[in-house]
């Protein structure tokens, strides 16, 4: 009998924390969301302090700009370590062994993809309720625009796990990718026209549809978000299948 979905998400969660415990690299990354949240609520605080007593200058105005770049984080991080854990996986041959198990191939995409995502809103849901970059929202605002950022976790495991080859070529893109973690606070904090270099990236309009004032436009720009999203996704996506032979 087939084994019910929860329980396959649950045993590929126990699995990939056994290959995190291994690796140092992605415990220091899965750990780094707390250490954003510490950031913020103790470090942020202090500097702004430093700052204002020694230059006059209020980093207190930048403060959702930085705590929302901080949010983006998250969901890549978490990304990064399930592109990193297929790497692995490629490397110990474990694709071989999954494809005659109960869940079978056509299941390991779909956990692959939806565990990151699940990650990154506990993550998300932990870290926002502790610094409230955007206090002047309500939580319906709030719980969309983390569900909009959690799935950028998938977005960046398709782009790593359909790209790398291997653990060198995956950290390369992961510093390509910062191009659009970059794009937020730039997108933020530039005047027009400089601020259409961040159009391309999906959290950079997440980002605006969480702090515009008017409900109508921050609908539109989750719109457009899920669009450059499900685009990139697709893309990536079938360059994934094609690659892995599913």
């Amino acid at each position: 009998m087939k084994e019910r979905f929860p329980v396959i998400i649950l045993n590929s969660l126990i699995t990939d924390l056994k290959f995190i415990a291994r690796d140092p690299m992605l415990l220091v990354a899965s750990v780094a969301p707390a250490l954003l949240v510490v950031l913020l609520r103790l470090v942020f605080p202090l500097a702004a302090d430093l700052l204002i007593r020694n230059t006059g200058f209020d980093l207190y105005l930048y403060y959702p700009v930085v705590a929302i770049t901080f949010i983006t984080l998250i969901p890549m991080l978490i990304g990064m370590v399930y592109a990193f854990i297929l790497l692995d996986e490629n490397d110990t041959h474990i694709l071989q062994v999954i494809s005659v198990t109960p869940a079978g191939k056509k299941y390991f995409i779909l956990m692959r993809m939806i565990m990151p995502v699940i990650l990154s809103f506990i993550f998300t849901v932990f870290a926002i309720s502790l610094t409230n970059p955007v206090p002047s929202e309500g939580w319906l605002r709030t719980l969309v625009i983390t569900v909009l950022f959690s799935t950028q976790s998938t977005f960046i495991f398709l782009f790593i796990g359909s790209m790398a080859g291997d653990k060198i070529e995956g950290l390369a893109l992961t510093k390509l990718y910062g191009i659009f973690l970059v794009a937020v606070p730039i997108g933020l904090i530039l005047h027009h026209p400089w601020n259409y270099l961040a159009f391309f990236s999906p959290s950079y309009w997440i980002a605006w549809s969480w702090i515009v004032p008017s409900p109508v436009y921050s609908i539109w720009y989750a719109v457009i978000a899920v669009l450059l999203t499900s685009a990139g996704m697709i893309f990536f996506l079938r360059h994934f299948i094609r690659k892995k032979n599913f």
